[in-house]
């Protein structure tokens, strides 16, 4: 065998080793990353278990709130715009034949412990004076209060009336509108 043949032999062989070491590492790498990727996947799966255990008691501890608010949703699809709301006040108060001294209507940004209220953002604020019968006056705020379930009343003054049986009533109400 001449040297020419003897140098491309041992360059086989050298590539031959080369290959078979860059093989290797490459076993060995990919063996390394798949033991990674299994080692996150473990922590992983771990965490999502914790999010779900989470997630499974608070949707246990606001199951109430959530029948609650699913209650109430008919009643906030009802809320009116601002000339509907002073409009059915104002016709609930011709109905029950009440003697209405005076009758106020404004639109103001609804807060919630003076901070904004995202979800509604408007309310009416409707500030009444009547003179008129105690059990009259009465009725007619429990009839608001069942037919406008979304209404707060703001304030209530009692007074003495122009009559014997008459009481002076000072009123506030507040009804959320829409956007």
């Amino acid at each position: 065998m001449n040297n020419k043949q003897l140098a491309c032999i041992l360059l086989l062989v050298g590539m031959l080793i080369a290959y078979q070491l860059g093989q290797s590492l490459r076993n060995r790498a990919a063996a390394t990353q798949a033991d990674q990727a299994d080692a996150e996947e473990v922590g992983q799966r771990t965490q999502l278990d914790a999010e779900r255990a989470v997630l499974t008691d608070l949707q246990r501890q606001s199951k109430d709130l959530i029948e609650f608010t699913a209650l109430w949703e008919p009643f906030f699809a009802i809320i009116e715009e601002q000339q509907a709301a002073e409009t059915g006040i104002s016709m609930k108060v011709r109905e029950a034949n009440m003697l209405n001294l005076s009758q106020r209507y404004e639109q103001l940004a609804h807060t919630i412990n003076n901070k904004p209220n995202p979800s509604l953002p408007t309310m009416v604020r409707a500030t009444l004076a009547f003179d008129d019968s105690y059990f009259k006056m009465l009725n007619w705020l429990g009839m608001m209060e069942r037919i406008k379930p979304t209404m707060r009343v703001g304030r209530v003054a009692l007074s003495k009336g122009s009559r014997g049986d008459d009481v002076r009533m000072d009123v506030v109400l507040e009804l959320p509108l829409k956007k």
